[in-house]
């Protein structure tokens, strides 16, 4: 069940993406918009390959459903942003962009925007860092900055700086992060958890995450979905560890709400105070929780 309810999930999100992408694209003639990606191994297509870490999947069972086969994605086939990807362009029939770090990922005229996630990092700089070298979300957002200084100015697409700035306007910037800080935070005698109570480190970290998003207005980006983080006392490692008597353990589910409630407000903050920001929540904790709790009405068996 485990196996199908994942593909469920993928799918459906996805799904709202692709409607997503479609609502901005009617704006565009009909052109789906670039998309820059930003995440941990929910999103990673493979940039942990080149990385000093040991936590890289470019091998079997991993990606025995991809086109390419194994490439470095954190499951059996494509990711949602794979999905995105492919259903936004499924006229032009465009390849899914490289990771950005792989050493191709830049030789070609590249518009349709770059992935930068990587497994196991976090909104935090040293989040997992002690198990291997990863891309934290703020050196994510500086290679985002050597795109648009360095490798967009070079494309003749975006020849001056009025066409970059429109392009990048019209973008979609996607950040996934938060699950592995939180991981890092239940581990026992964690720095943050000896630092933070479980309120004050949800308010920290949306705040760490929102000074982020600023620096991604502040390059160019209006147009952004941030995921919720998920419901991390239902993952079979987490309920393994604590044994509850639910199906979840909802006292660690708890803690993540808070960091979720924090970030709804947050990206009202930002859209307020941005000036042509729109800020959409993916609001995967509650649609996951309830694949979890009740899968029959989600298609299960």
């Amino acid at each position: 069940m485990a196996m199908n309810t994942t593909s469920s999930l993928f799918a459906s999100l996805s799904f709202f993406f692709f409607l997503f992408v479609q609502s901005e694209a009617r704006g565009l003639g009909r052109v789906a918009p670039p998309l820059y990606v930003f995440g941990d191994s929910v999103m990673d297509p493979g940039n942990n390959v080149f990385l000093n870490t040991p936590v890289k999947v470019n091998f079997t069972p991993y990606g025995i459903d991809f086109p390419s086969g194994p490439m470095g994605r954190f499951t059996n086939g494509y990711t949602i942003a794979d999905f995105w990807y492919k259903w936004s362009n499924k006229r032009s029939h465009k390849p899914i962009p490289l990771p950005y770090l792989h050493p191709l990922s830049k030789q070609k005229s590249n518009t349709k925007g770059f992935n930068y996630a990587s497994g196991t990092a976090g909104i935090l700089p040293n989040t997992s860092r002690n198990i291997g070298e990863n891309l934290p979300l703020g050196k994510q957002v500086k290679l985002l900055k050597e795109t648009v200084e360095q490798y967009l100015p070079s494309l003749g697409a975006y020849n001056n700086r009025a066409k970059l700035s429109n392009a990048l306007s019209k973008s979609i910037f996607v950040v996934c992060m938060g699950s592995n800080d939180y991981i890092n935070y239940l581990e026992p005698g964690s720095n943050t958890s000896k630092l933070y109570n479980a309120e004050q480190f949800g308010e920290f970290l949306v705040n760490e995450l929102g000074n982020h998003l600023q620096e991604l207005y502040n390059l160019g980006a209006r147009k952004f979905v941030v995921f919720e983080i998920a419901p991390l006392g239902c993952l079979p490692d987490v309920i393994d560890k604590t044994k509850p008597w639910t199906i979840c353990d909802e006292q660690i589910n708890g803690l993540v709400s808070i960091f979720n409630t924090n970030l709804g407000v947050k990206l009202n903050e930002l859209k307020s105070i941005l000036n042509g920001s729109t800020f959409v929540a993916a609001k995967s904790y509650r649609f996951i929780h309830d694949i979890i709790h009740a899968p029959l009405h989600h298609g299960e068996k």
